[in-house]
């Protein structure tokens, strides 16, 4: 039977904090926090997998707590959660990033891509870009060609010409031609 110190070595090894502040300013981000019987702990760096990076709401905040070789000195967290904010009822196989806001970036099972914000989206693919906010869509093609569109109007610019339209009428910068509607590719 282990000594008394000895098992608390043991029960420390593991433990869960309660995050209190976090720093992201540096090359890991770090976590103020209260582990078992009000032990507090400041700077024990968070890890987080590549590709993916977060910060905890300032308050609600949980998280695994690992002493790397046992030594209580040297503390990582495993990356933070806070259950009371999550976003739940995914599907099986769906990921979804998400803020405390309510905007997310849901990548549903079927393959289809949910990007939900309170102030806009934005798309850049080679240069090509596409934005979506509460008052407009607009995009730009690498070649300089433009389009917008808005509650009551639209508006497309390419090759040195536009057309516009709005509830007062139509404008072009040449005389249109009347035909039947062309194909994707024009």
């Amino acid at each position: 039977m282990p000594d008394r110190e000895t098992a608390h070595q043991i029960r420390g090894l593991i433990v869960r904090g309660v995050v209190s502040a976090t720093n992201d300013n540096a090359e890991s981000q770090t976590a103020d926090m209260t582990l078992f019987a009000g032990h507090d702990r400041a700077k024990v760096e968070v890890l987080q997998p590549f590709g993916i990076a977060s910060r905890p709401p300032e308050k609600g905040g949980v998280c695994i707590v690992l002493a790397v070789g046992g030594d209580q000195g040297d503390l990582v967290a495993l990356p933070v959660g806070a259950p009371s904010m999550r976003l739940g009822n995914l599907a099986e196989g769906e990921v979804a990033l998400y803020t405390l806001d309510g905007s997310r970036v849901h990548i549903k099972a079927d393959g289809s891509i949910l990007a939900v914000s309170s102030k806009a989206v934005t798309c850049e693919v080679k240069g090509n870009r596409l934005e979506v906010t509460p008052d407009y869509v607009r995009g730009r093609m690498t070649d300089g060609s433009r389009f917008a569109a808005g509650q009551g109007w639209a508006k497309l610019s390419a090759g040195g010409h536009f057309i516009a339209a709005s509830g007062a009428g139509v404008t072009c910068s040449i005389i249109p031609v009347v035909d039947s509607e062309p194909g994707a590719g024009v």
